[in-house]
C-alpha cells in the first residue's frame, strides 16, 4: 500500500502589533483625543499568489451610534511587498502611506551614500545632501498607480483618525487580494468592499478595547 505524502501546512494569516496584544487594550497615544497617529502593524502568512492588500478600521459600541460602525481608516493597494506599517504613518496632520513599498515604510533598509557618513550623531551636509538626492530620485520613480492609497472614513477625512470613547471596540481588519483595487485616492468604504468582491484570498483580524 502507497504511504500518502503529509500534506503541507499553510502558514496562518496573522495580524498583529507591537503596541498592543489582541484583545487587549487600545494604545493611549493612538487615541484621537491624543497623539491621533496609527499604532504600528506587522503580519505574516499571506495567501499564495497575494499582490496587494487592503487594511479597514472599524469600531464597534458607543462611539458608533445607529449604524453600529465607524470607520476610523482605510488603506488600499498595499504593495505585496509589504508586510509591515510604522507608527505613526499616517493621523494629525500628515501621512505617508504613499511610501508605503520602498525605504523605511516597508521594513527596506534606506539607501546609504557611505556608511562612515555619520559619526555620533554628526552628519556629512555633503552626504546628507547626496542622500536627499537619490531619496528624492527613488520617489518620484515610484509610479502613482503602483503606490498605496487611503479612503475616505467616517469622519470626513482621508487619514488616520483614532476611537476615543471607552467602551470602544477598535477592529483592524487586513484582507489579501489577488489583484490591486487600482481605485483613486479617497475612495468611499462601499466603493472598496464592491470592488473586493471576487478578489479576496484571505482575511484576518486584530482587536482592542479604548478604555
Amino acid at each position: 500500500m502507497k504511504e500518502s505524502k503529509p500534506s503541507e501546512k499553510k502558514p496562518d494569516f496573522k495580524l498583529s502589533s507591537s503596541s498592543f496584544a489582541h484583545g487587549g487594550e487600545f494604545p493611549t497615544d493612538n487615541r484621537a483625543d491624543e497623539d491621533n497617529v496609527n499604532p504600528a502593524l506587522s503580519w505574516s502568512g499571506a495567501p499564495k499568489n497575494t499582490e496587494s492588500f487592503v487594511l479597514i478600521v472599524d469600531s464597534e459600541g458607543p462611539e458608533t451610534g445607529s449604524n453600529g460602525r465607524k470607520t476610523h481608516w482605510i488603506v488600499y493597494d498595499i504593495p505585496k511587498e509589504v508586510d509591515q506599517i510604522r507608527d505613526e504613518l499616517s493621523g494629525a496632520d500628515a501621512s505617508d502611506v504613499g511610501r508605503l513599498g520602498f525605504k523605511e515604510d516597508a521594513g527596506q533598509a534606506p539607501v546609504v551614500v557611505d556608511p562612515m557618513g555619520a559619526i555620533d550623531g554628526w552628519v556629512d551636509p555633503e552626504i546628507e545632501r547626496m542622500q536627499q538626492m537619490i531619496h528624492g530620485a527613488l520617489d518620484a520613480s515610484f509610479k502613482e498607480e503602483n503606490r498605496a492609497k487611503e479612503g475616505t472614513t467616517s469622519f470626513g477625512g482621508t487619514r488616520y483618525h483614532g476611537p476615543s470613547i471607552d467602551g470602544t471596540m477598535c477592529i483592524f481588519k487586513l484582507y489579501a487580494l489577488s489583484t490591486r483595487l487600482q481605485l483613486p485616492s479617497g475612495a468611499s468604504r462601499e466603493e472598496i468592499m464592491k470592488a473586493m468582491k471576487g478578489k479576496v484570498l484571505g482575511k484576518t483580524t486584530l482587536s482592542a478595547k479604548v478604555a
